[in-house]
């Protein structure tokens, strides 16, 4: 069991969850004690008002010895750490709250607004580093979904494997973005929606995000079930023209970075400056100047697309 402190009131006592020991406890422990650069003895000295991060107390001492971490340690927001992977592990640790008891349930059951904190995390998670490793949806998405954003959702993330889709000459050319997007080969140049009956009429954010919708993608924040796993963190992005029209799919790596497939050329990791990608919403695009957001693949999605 460890408890788990939100640090980011100034006058009110800091709320607390005790989460008891099970799979996405230990997964995320296990996701911890690999990238120790997150980990701070106590809250960063420079840290301010507002969301700060998280206090971690490992209540039984057999998960400290069996994952080799202090029996308390600070994960703070990647602002104020700096290392890339801060804000990835703060959601997962929002996720386990979810599931966690509220060791001061009684005083805030009384105010009433034990929803409205969780939503501020999230929206506070989200601010912190737009882009980071959470979205913010297109003005002309229409609507935000704000329901959604009360959710965390698990995700996986598999190490990049640019060999699978480049060693053989017959996969390297009848495969593309979205293939790759969706983590599977098809050799058919799969389209968005043409699996499902509903391939986009014209190539613009929402016609093309509405035929990977069909498909079976979400929208990000609309959390697949773990009977759909592997569950991929996905962004498109469309060459508006004039003269140049296209869209293009990438997808998040267990390294941290985004690999893509241009079409029939090799898959990789970098932009078109040769820059590894961190961030699809900011990195150098060439035509592909409209981000249209990011979205979640499935299992039933990837062997649905055609």
């Amino acid at each position: 069991m460890l408890m788990i402190t939100a640090d980011l009131f100034s006058g009110r006592p800091n709320s607390q969850w005790l989460i008891e020991e099970g799979p996405e406890l230990r997964a995320t422990l296990g996701f911890l004690s690999s990238e120790r650069g997150v980990i701070f003895p106590e809250v960063p000295i420079e840290a301010g008002l507002g969301f700060r991060g998280f206090k971690i107390e490992l209540l039984d001492d057999h998960l400290a010895y069996q994952f080799d971490l202090e029996s308390s340690f600070y994960i703070p927001l990647e602002y104020l750490s700096r290392h890339w992977r801060s804000n990835e592990f703060a959601e997962r640790l929002i996720a386990l709250l979810n599931q966690g008891k509220r060791h001061d349930a009684k005083e805030f059951e009384a105010r009433g607004d034990d929803e409205a904190l969780h939503k501020y995390l999230i929206e506070q998670l989200r601010l912190s580093l737009a882009g980071s490793f959470q979205d913010h949806l297109p003005e002309h998405h229409g609507e935000q979904h704000p329901e959604r954003l009360s959710q965390v959702c698990w995700i996986e993330l598999w190490p990049f494997n640019p060999g699978f889709w480049n060693n053989d000459a017959n996969t390297l050319r009848n495969n593309n973005c979205y293939n790759y997007a969706s983590d599977w080969r098809t050799n058919t140049f799969a389209q968005p929606g043409r699996g499902s009956g509903h391939m986009y009429s014209a190539i613009t954010c929402p016609d093309v995000s509405s035929g990977a919708l069909s498909d079976g993608m979400h929208h990000r924040y609309d959390c697949f079930p773990d009977n759909e796993k592997p569950r991929f963190l996905v962004a498109m992005v469309v060459a508006p023209g004039p003269g140049f029209v296209d869209y293009h799919w990438y997808r998040k790596h267990k390294e941290g970075f985004w690999g893509h497939k241009p079409g029939g050329t090799q898959a990789r990791n970098v932009d078109n400056s040769g820059n590894v990608i961190l961030d699809p919403q900011t990195c150098n695009r060439g035509p592909y100047t409209q981000f249209c957001g990011y979205f979640y693949g499935c299992n039933s999605q990837r062997h649905r697309i055609r």
